[in-house]
């Protein structure tokens, strides 16, 4: 009776082993295939079958870097994902703490909030050029730190409030009872108890910033453009810059890997608030 239910148990480990190393590969694989192709030659990326093994070289960073100045784009999506992200989490914090804790009739709000964020971006892309370009803010930082902080602010205040939830209100009218004003226990009682969650929302805002393209397309041209609209450079009269694009698809997705490993404790910490709090 022992030895069916040992074989039971390993080959039932085995299939789950099985099943997480498929998982593994299909994450895995296209981010290793995006390096081989930024550290290959562009006929080793187009050679069929495709060649697993060969001679890297750095030809496609140096194009990126002394043809196409990459590295200023990089640092307008750093600027642009780094304003918005703080601008959204001053913006959601206070807010999401409100609609947690005060006394008020929060669900017509938060309706709002939600309806707001399902809009399409491309249904209003439009209107929102037609005011930038009234407004003289075409090609600039400032509209889009604006249309980001607008996008990403809904999903920031759904996130937090359910983190400020998690705080027992108890805590907060005991505090009010010790002469607390709203301000002061919002700021020294439950944003130090939050802090894992406006980490981890800072992460989530940081990367749709980071890897919005949509906007980035219709209101920059030259001047305030990030690097994801860069990209479309490495397709010319002659032809797919293949080496150019995985070197710029590696520079700006390691930023936010990087990023995301830096914040690895705080982020788990946020995403596993519970009853402890």
């Amino acid at each position: 009776m022992r030895r069916p239910r040992r074989y039971a148990g390993a080959s039932r480990k085995t299939a789950l082993t099985a099943l997480w190393l498929a998982i593994l590969f299909v994450y895995l694989f296209p981010y290793t295939w995006m390096v081989m192709t930024g550290f290959r030659k562009p006929i080793d990326t187009l050679t069929m079958p495709p060649k697993l093994i060969f001679s890297p070289t750095l030809d496609g960073f140096r194009y990126i870097f002394r043809t196409t100045h990459f590295q200023v784009y990089l640092l307008h999506s750093v600027i642009v994902a780094t304003t918005s992200t703080l601008c959204v989490v001053a913006l959601a914090t206070p807010a999401a703490y409100a609609l947690a804790h005060l006394r008020m009739r929060s669900g017509a709000f938060l309706f709002a909030v939600l309806l707001a964020r399902m809009v399409p971006g491309i249904a209003i892309v439009v209107p929102i050029y037609l005011i930038a370009a009234r407004l003289g803010q075409l090609d600039t930082f400032d509209v889009l730190i604006v249309i980001y902080t607008a996008f990403n602010l809904p999903f920031a205040i759904w996130l937090l409030r359910s983190f400020f939830r998690e705080i027992h209100t108890e805590l907060r009218e005991a505090a009010m009872i010790d002469g607390g004003s709203e301000f002061s226990v919002f700021r020294r009682i439950m944003l130090p108890l939050v802090a894992g969650g406006v980490v981890a929302t800072s992460v989530f805002v940081f990367i749709a910033a980071w890897n919005e393209f949509l906007f980035a397309l219709v209101l920059t041209n030259s001047h305030a453009a990030t690097a994801p609209l860069a990209t479309l450079g490495f397709r010319n009269e002659f032809g797919i810059q293949w080496g150019a694009i995985g070197a710029a698809a590696l520079l700006i997705s390691t930023p936010v890997i990087a990023f995301a490993i830096f914040m690895q404790r705080y982020l788990v910490r946020g995403l596993t608030m519970g009853s402890i709090k």
